[in-house]
């Protein structure tokens, strides 16, 4: 049984996605709240499989409210389920931890098949939205600091929430031993020796801070 608990304050669409939750016998619905910060004390609660997390909220947004939790509740699956496709508000969604992102406008079936592949470990999406993932990946930043790309820069920004290796690796979807290199291209840019030194110099304050 896949626990699910959805975070959302449209109590129209709230309904919607816990109607398609009892409809499905293996997709358990274990609690529903309307705000961002009930969305943090319930998830850390109840620690559940997955997570349908609306985006824009009137307190706390979803991606703020995934970047607290993901950290905490190591072992929960995050889906934003929202309206807006915007391809910088996809992107920032998978930077803060998010597995899959759907749109609520998507079909019962659909919905409930992500919900299951993400809970199995796998990160589903729209090919719309991936187009939109990739494109947002691909652009080259205006102005880079030290030569950092684009990757390298979101690698040093989950080094500096102090993730691990394997967090970040995991968040990022690719292996430790290719997270190492982008470290090791990071440290050499920065001409640094460990993480704390390059994220004192890259974001030019005290590591953590």
């Amino acid at each position: 049984m896949i626990t699910v608990a959805i975070v959302d304050d449209d109590r129209e669409v709230l309904m919607l996605l816990e109607k398609i939750l009892q409809d499905e016998p293996d997709l358990s619905h274990v609690g529903s709240v309307a705000s961002g910060a009930a969305g943090l004390r319930l998830i850390k609660e109840l620690r559940p499989d997955v997570v349908l997390m609306d985006i824009r909220m009137r307190d706390i947004n979803g991606i703020e409210c995934v970047r607290q939790l993901k950290p905490v509740c190591k072992k929960t699956e995050f889906v934003m389920c929202t309206v807006y496709d915007e391809d910088q508000m996809v992107y920032d969604a998978l930077r803060a931890g998010a597995s899959s992102y759907l749109m609520k406008d998507n079909d019962a079936a659909f919905i409930a098949d992500t919900i299951r592949e993400v809970a199995d470990g796998k990160s589903p999406m729209s090919s719309d939205i991936a187009r939109k993932l990739v494109r947002q990946m691909q652009q080259v930043p205006a102005k880079q600091k030290f030569g950092i790309t684009a990757k390298e820069a979101l690698v040093l920004e989950q080094l500096s929430f102090g993730r691990t290796y394997q967090e970040i690796a995991d968040q990022l979807h690719i292996g430790v031993k290719t997270l190492k290199s982008y470290i090791y291209s990071i440290y050499t840019k920065l001409q640094v020796n460990n993480k704390v030194e390059a994220i004192n110099k890259y974001y030019n304050k005290p590591y953590g801070r």
